[in-house]
């Protein structure tokens, strides 16, 4: 039986290791999702304080959609390194705040109706998926 062990823990190891480099990948993607969120906010603080100084027009909400967007995803990130579980409620939220962007930016963007119609087609399945699985959980 003391022959088995050693042979029983080599595994154990391997997946403890692996499990560890997991956490850790988790941990580098919540740090850049962190940092691409700043960097998002201070592009709207920018387009905004130069709206005020230069009468330039503010393009859109675009950098702020894209930090909410980001925080979303961090949130899942976040709860899955918690719970080892992933709502799919705001994996769903992330993706219909995406396509709600890319409809106001069709607002003020030059567009074709073809441009148009994924983006809506893709809402849809988002709104329908949202309202079929609604805010549940998976564990993994």
């Amino acid at each position: 039986m003391d022959a088995e062990s050693p042979k029983r823990k080599a595994p154990e190891k391997m997946v403890q290791a692996f499990e560890y480099a997991e956490l850790i990948l988790y941990a580098v993607v919540g740090v850049l999702l962190i940092v691409i969120a700043v960097v998002a906010l201070v592009a709207e603080m920018d387009n905004i304080v130069s709206y005020f100084l230069t009468d330039s027009p503010i393009v859109g909400l675009s950098y702020l959609f894209a930090a909410i967007i980001v925080l979303e995803l961090l949130m899942t990130v976040i709860g899955y390194m918690k719970t080892k579980s992933i709502n799919l409620g705001l994996l769903l939220g992330a993706g219909l705040t995406a396509m709600v962007r890319e409809i106001i930016a069709f607002g003020y963007q030059s567009a074709t109706l073809q441009d148009f119609v994924p983006v809506l087609a893709a809402t849809v399945v988002l709104v329908a998926a949202l309202y079929f699985v609604g805010d549940k959980t998976i564990h993994t």
